[in-house]
């Protein structure tokens, strides 16, 4: 049978009596026409490792010229390795890319963190943009520099005028092209090239200063609820980011290496690490579960700092009025540096990339033992700094 010129004709397959089995003549493999009583319905199953049934439609609607074509494309995608319900190949766009991207991240055990922030910076994006085609950002660089402006116009009322959202949704779209073109090595170039994806230092970004550290103590010694105190005393002394603070449970603490192992860290799974442990951060632990037992005594039996919907949580901080999260973490770093520990060491126990301590015994190797000097070091100025 040629192409298309020896297939039956719409009348002469709507004069075909019933047949459950189905008529598979139309030069397609794996396409019948399954005719009963009242309707006819077209079906395409297609074996091997890739296999699959498809319902294309119901005949006469789609006549038999029409679903030989639809047939041959969907086995066409298929030996071209691309997904039957998506777009064709060159024609991928943000928004068919998307799902694709956050499944292979949430496979390779991405932080829940980092997916939430990836879905914000999607959202931000006009659906005129969304459903370009990927093809369009690359030869017209000015479409996402557009988009930025738009970004920071819509949002010129918020704290730096939407700098840093304009620049999160660059930095995705540049993530996203990265994971497409690993399936699709001719989407050359960066879309995101007239963009600005860094955002400039500023001093309004909040910070500690070992000055401001007695008062804020003091502050912080009138809050009510004693577990708030030494979550934001604990954040201090280790400079943990509030997603890792959540997550503490005590079946993570190990007194007999002096460490907390910190599983939600940026960057997923992979980025885990030992927190190495002072003995003013001990104490602190001590005093939160004596806490915890008190007001929270269920959540305290899995939580390092128990609260009313199981632990603290970053946000919920910040509504007591003082310096928390991110802010006492530059404050630990600069407290750091005023003690004396080296760049590279502050970076190490701040998780700032390269090689952790996973593994190593922190009381005997020798990158352990100065680890621990230097956060004792640290924790020492902080206790001193805060006249406690």
């Amino acid at each position: 049978m040629s192409r298309n010129r020896d297939l039956p004709s719409d009348a002469a397959v709507a004069m075909r009596p019933p047949h459950a089995g189905g008529y598979r003549d139309f030069g397609v493999p794996g396409l019948l026409l399954r005719k009963g009583a009242r309707k006819a319905t077209w079906e395409l199953r297609i074996e091997g490792r890739t296999a699959a049934r498809r319902v294309l439609g119901e005949f006469p609607k789609m006549p038999v010229k029409l679903a030989v074509e639809k047939a041959r494309e969907i086995r066409e995608r298929v030996k071209d390795g691309v997904p039957i319900d998506g777009p064709e190949q060159g024609k991928e766009t943000i928004a068919t890319s998307w799902p694709l991207y956050r499944a292979r991240l949430t496979d390779d055990g991405c932080s829940p963190k980092t997916l939430l922030a990836y879905g914000f910076a999607y959202d931000r994006l006009s659906e005129a943009v969304r459903h370009r085609p990927l093809r369009d950002l690359l030869n017209d660089r000015v479409i996402m520099a557009d988009e930025q402006k738009r970004i920071r116009a819509r949002l010129s009322n918020y704290k730096r005028g939407g700098m840093s959202a304009a620049a999160q949704s660059a930095v995705f779209v540049s993530a996203l092209f990265g994971f497409m073109r690993d399936r699709d090595p001719s989407l050359i170039g960066d879309a995101v090239s007239a963009c600005q994806t860094t955002v400039p230092q500023s001093g309004d970004l909040a910070i500690l200063g070992v000055g401001d550290m007695p008062e804020w103590w003091q502050q912080v010694r009138k809050l009510k609820n004693p577990i708030v105190q030494e979550v934001l005393l604990f954040t201090l002394l280790t400079g943990l980011r509030r997603g890792s603070l959540e997550s503490l449970k005590w079946s993570d603490l190990d007194l007999k290496r002096g460490c907390l192992r910190i599983r939600i860290a940026k960057g997923g799974a992979d980025k885990a690490f030992d927190l190495i442990l002072s003995r003013p951060m001990l104490r602190c632990l001590w005093r939160a579960r004596r806490a915890g037992r008190q007001l929270f005594p269920e959540a305290a039996k899995t939580w390092v700092f128990p609260g009313e919907t199981g632990h603290v949580t970053g946000n919920s901080l910040t509504k007591y009025g003082v310096i928390a999260n991110h802010g006492l973490r530059r404050g630990y770093a600069t407290a750091a540096t005023m003690a004396g520990v080296e760049e590279n060491i502050v970076g190490r126990l701040l998780n700032h990339g390269g090689r952790s301590v996973t593994a190593l015994y922190i009381k005997t190797s020798h990158l352990g033992k100065m680890l621990k000097a230097a956060q004792d070091d640290i924790s020492t100025y902080i206790v001193k700094a805060l006249q406690a």
